[in-house]
């Protein structure tokens, strides 16, 4: 009786590794959109807000007639809009709790007799999971106040969960068993950037919708995430030694929802075991149907932002941006406009 509760511990290794890794962020996508995305003018005036003092450049900015829709009448009206496209190169580091509701096999047998889905009670502890994300992003201010973008990255991560496994009765057979996965997985995605502003002051929301493909389940996870912003923007002197010029300088304070698929199933031949269980896995699943089914949720939907982005030129910037509360997160990006 002991082999087959040992066998059902694997359910540890779905219920972390893949709550995040779908959004991975994920998870990068959100925060890559903040660069230039308020239009803010070279008064340092946020977008679709009016500079009070007349742009002054000895060598304007290219207008674009095609991007952004209305771009010539803003422009006509004293608004300095950011250059029409963007590519982004992102990269992120995410940690948070999760949640597991339940976990449930199929497909087992040990020695041609059938497991059961019921035969014994699974409950996982403390469950903390880690992620990193690289993402590369191309975007378009469709208008003024609105940017379009898709997303390409991968991510890779691990988990670790404490599970419980016992009889029906209630009979604990093992107790605190640590368990360990490795996840990786490529990433798609779309989102839309409203933007808006008055003098230096800025407020956006980020949305989007990324599938993830993991190499441990079937089919894609999808994710939506809500991310809202407001922040300050200041002018930064240059350094005339290195020829460096004014720069802009945005600070901000936000919050990120993340709305998570939370059922995942699999072949459990695609789980990498712990050595001391493999025996049992080839024993209770030689004719390789063994099937698993996780239901979890994240501990928390959202969490607090604190981020910056430093214009270095009109076409260069630099972002980054820390997350905190339920769920920690370190963002950083490169971004370059045309």
């Amino acid at each position: 009786m002991n082999n087959r509760a040992l066998l059902f511990c694997l359910s540890g290794v779905l219920m972390s590794g893949v709550v995040h890794a779908a959004t991975q962020e994920t998870p990068s996508e959100f925060s890559a959109t903040l660069p230039t995305y308020y239009g803010l003018p070279q008064q340092t005036h946020a977008a679709g807000s009016k500079s009070s003092v007349p742009a002054q450049s000895s060598e304007p900015p290219v207008e674009h007639s095609l991007l952004p829709i209305w771009g010539d009448e803003a422009r006509a009206r004293g608004y300095d809009l950011p250059e029409p496209f963007g590519i982004n190169v992102n990269y992120m580091n995410m940690r948070q709790n999760i949640v597991v509701d339940s976990i449930s096999f199929s497909g087992l047998s040990i020695f041609g007799t059938p497991l059961p889905a019921d035969m014994f009670n699974i409950k996982v502890g403390h469950t903390r999971q880690q992620s990193k994300t690289e993402t590369i992003k191309l975007d378009a201010w469709l208008f003024p106040f609105m940017n379009i973008y898709g997303l390409v990255g991968h991510t890779r991560g691990s988990s670790l969960s404490k599970i419980d496994v016992a009889l029906r009765d209630g009979q604990v057979l093992y107790k605190n068993i640590d368990f360990k996965l490795n996840f990786k997985g490529t990433t798609y995605g779309a989102g839309t950037v409203f933007a808006g502003g008055y003098g230096n002051w800025f407020g956006l929301v980020d949305m989007n919708y990324t599938q993830t493909r993991f190499d441990i389940l079937d089919g894609s996870i999808d994710a939506f995430t809500l991310s809202p912003r407001v922040g300050y923007r200041f002018t930064t002197p240059g350094i005339d030694t290195i020829g460096l010029p004014n720069g802009k300088l945005s600070l901000w304070v936000g919050s990120m929802y993340q709305d998570v698929q939370q059922e995942f199933k699999g072949n459990i031949n695609d789980l990498s075991m712990p050595a001391e269980l493999v025996g049992l896995i080839q024993m209770a699943n030689t004719k390789g149907q063994g099937r698993f089914d996780v239901r979890q949720h994240l501990s928390s939907p959202w969490n607090v932002l604190i981020g910056a982005q430093y214009e270095i030129t009109r076409n260069f910037n630099l972002t980054s941006e820390v997350g905190f509360a339920e769920r920690n997160s370190f963002f950083i990006a490169g971004e370059y406009r045309f």
